[in-house]
């Protein structure tokens, strides 16, 4: 057995291999064959792809790309189409390249919403996929584990959402509950997401890569309601998840901040909604009352009302025109008192056109 003496002056003092104990190489190979382990669990993750499509507030692109950094789950990709008119966004992420795939496409001209949407779902190669909105940001550190793993738990779901947490400029929590009854319903009545969208803006949405549904260009106000509908009649299944794993941020300069001030695009799109969904549709009487209610609260009294919007009068539904031949005849001021309005509804609803 060596001793220090008999090794080289310059080696002394130094703990030859021979006197480690057993026990170092041991925990040494126990760790090597974690790392691996690890490293093969990593590799065998499905990849998850977070769709950004990005305007200006670049800001707002390094938070949500922080909070994707923060996550337990390391199997991501970042996919950016940008709309931006400089370069801003895309030098305000080079410096994340080293520590994530971050795919970064620049639009000349600019696609606009939600076109831009669009492309960069199109963009990914992730097994899941989630359209974040540039100004959301992850809540949860295991907020992406967490999605997977519902999909791995539940195998006959193609989405999967979280529950709806908006946040204030001032830091404010507005959490806004889903309402149980239609989350039951939604498979069976997917048209009821128009009366109240329970699954909220599509940050709070992953979706298997078997998903190839895509937003109708066309909206941008009832965006999310049409593509959730699209989603049901699909057949695809969802599974709702009761947690803060997203933040909505919210501030004056979103696309439904405008169109909330906007009366003409809700009146437009909504009319454009029931063109898709069809007179059959009309049978429903909650549908039924919720296009009463949308002529009466927006004081549409002729067919001028809604094709000043818009609207071609052809594609308005013989059943849009039979609630607009009684209300113009009733003063607002009546129209507009509860049981009344109900009254007049359900009997307008007795006699609506079958075709």
């Amino acid at each position: 057995m060596l001793d220090n003496f008999s090794r080289e002056p310059w080696d002394r003092g130094k703990p030859s291999c021979t006197s480690l104990p057993i026990e170092f190489f041991s925990n040494a190979l126990q760790y090597i064959c974690n790392q691996a382990h690890n490293y093969d669990q990593l590799m065998n993750q499905p990849l998850v792809s977070i769709c950004i499509p990005a305007y200006k507030k670049p800001e707002y692109v390094v938070r949500c790309i922080e909070s994707v950094l923060k996550q337990t789950y390391k199997q991501v990709e970042i996919v950016i189409s940008d709309d931006s008119p400089n370069q801003d966004i895309k030098l305000a992420i080079e410096s994340y390249n080293s520590s994530i795939s971050i795919k970064y496409y620049h639009n000349s001209p600019a696609l606009k919403s939600p076109i831009n949407w669009n492309n960069a779902l199109n963009k990914a190669s992730g097994g899941f996929y989630m359209l974040m909105h540039q100004d959301d940001w992850f809540e949860a550190e295991n907020a992406i584990e967490t999605y997977v793993q519902t999909f791995e738990t539940n195998p006959q779901v193609d989405f999967v959402f979280c529950r709806n947490t908006a946040i204030q400029p001032d830091g404010q929590v507005l959490k806004l509950q889903a309402i149980p009854s239609l989350l039951m319903d939604m498979q069976k009545y997917p048209n009821h997401l128009v009366r109240a969208n329970v699954i909220g803006p599509p940050s709070n949405t992953m979706l298997r890569s078997n998903v190839t549904v895509r937003y109708d260009e066309a909206y941008i106000w009832l965006v999310d309601v049409d593509y959730y509908v699209q989603l049901l009649e699909a057949g695809h299944g969802y599974k709702y998840l009761d947690a803060h794993l997203v933040s909505i941020g919210l501030h004056e300069d979103q696309t439904t901040v405008f169109c909330r001030n906007n009366e003409d695009v809700i009146i437009k799109e909504n009319i454009w909604f029931a063109t898709k969904i069809g007179n059959k549709a009309f049978k429903d009487i909650l549908i039924y009352d919720y296009y009463w209610r949308l002529l009466r609260n927006y004081k549409i009294r002729s067919i001028n009302d809604i094709t000043i919007t818009g609207v071609n009068q052809d594609t308005i539904l013989p059943v849009i025109l039979h609630m607009l031949g009684l209300q113009k005849n009733i003063p607002l001021s009546i129209l507009k008192k509860g049981v009344v309005s109900k009254t007049l509804m359900f009997f307008n609803y007795l006699f609506k056109p079958n075709h």
